[in-house]
């Protein structure tokens, strides 16, 4: 059997192949003996050492299992066959796992992947990172297994503080519980505790300037640099935010019922990032963000040639949207 999980969810990768691995071992090795992991802490992976334990048969065991991490990522074309050739003499007792950490669409296209996906007795665990309902719902499902319990309004707050990063998610979720000591999780809970990601604080940021609040914008790139954010990348993802403004801006002025479906399709961007970039496009002009976008321009030249600091920049440009 060969099982490829990957993809760029980390969290759900890792936990996917923890699962196998615990009940691989209460099924068939509770001694350890007939688990193998590559690469070693340390150390690079190595075919002839790899291919010796796939094809070794399990020691007083009946199955034999057989970890290798990024082995389709880091396998260039012309090895890909010898791989393919020793993965065929695998004895049919073993289970190969082939953990891969980069997005699902970059490792298919692989050429190990493609070869190895023909073989007998394969099974595909893709993980992309989750946007929108499915992140809601797995937020969701996460607080129920825990235990605890969350409002619609609160969950709505935490797919826009924490987004895609369930490393952070979880942690958050488990503070929560907590807090919440067998209360309904609130969406002031969430704003108490919760800090909010680099891209939900921009959001939350964005939002506040489209609807002329003045003092929370002015909180919030305060709450970023204390917490150590570099003005220049602040710069960075404002730049990106007023583009992809500018594209839900210039699609309503065409159809003021445009969906996010179609900025989605158009801008090549999350459906739920789409939802979200039309409502904010709503606080603005497309004159205003099209002289945004050219100062972004203007101070990004003056920043680098040493004659306007990024702290300025972010302040001027966060003043020009607030008009």
């Amino acid at each position: 059997m060969l099982i490829f999980i990957y993809g760029n969810d980390s969290f759900r990768v890792q936990e996917k192949v923890k699962q196998m691995k615990q009940s691989f071992a209460e099924k068939f090795d509770k001694s350890g003996m007939n688990t193998v992991v590559f690469p070693s802490p340390g150390k690079k992976l190595d075919q002839s050492e790899i291919l010796q334990s796939v094809c070794s048969f399990p020691f007083l065991a009946d199955r034999r299992m057989v970890i290798v991490r990024d082995l389709i990522s880091e396998t260039k074309a012309p090895e890909a066959k010898t791989w393919v050739e020793g993965f065929s003499r695998k004895p049919e007792s073993n289970i190969v796992i082939l953990w891969e950490s980069k997005e699902p669409k970059s490792v298919e296209k692989k050429p190990l992947f493609k070869k190895l996906k023909e073989m007998a007795e394969v099974h595909f665990f893709p993980f992309e990172e989750l946007q929108g309902p499915q992140l809601a719902n797995w937020i969701s499902e996460r607080v129920k297994a825990e235990g605890g319990q969350i409002d619609r309004a609160a969950l709505i707050a935490m797919v826009e503080r924490v987004g895609a990063d369930l490393w952070q998610m979880s942690h958050e979720i488990e503070k929560l519980i907590a807090f919440a000591s067998g209360q309904m999780i609130t969406k002031e809970m969430v704003e108490k505790l919760v800090h909010a990601s680099f891209e939900g604080q921009i959001f939350a940021l964005v939002d506040a300037v489209s609807k002329k609040q003045s003092a929370r914008a002015i909180q919030l790139l305060q709450e970023e640099r204390w917490s150590g954010a570099n003005d220049f990348y602040l710069l960075t993802m404002l730049t990106r935010q007023v583009r992809l403004l500018l594209s839900a801006r210039a699609l309503l002025d065409q159809n003021p019922r445009a969906t996010k479906q179609e900025l989605a399709d158009s801008a090549s961007i999350h459906p739920f990032v789409a939802s979200k970039a039309l409502e904010q496009a709503k606080g603005f002009e497309l004159e205003n963000l099209k002289r945004t976008h050219d100062l972004l321009f203007d101070y990004d030249v003056k920043i680098k040639t040493g004659q306007l600091q990024p702290d300025m920049a972010v302040d001027l440009v966060t003043d020009r949207m607030l008009r």
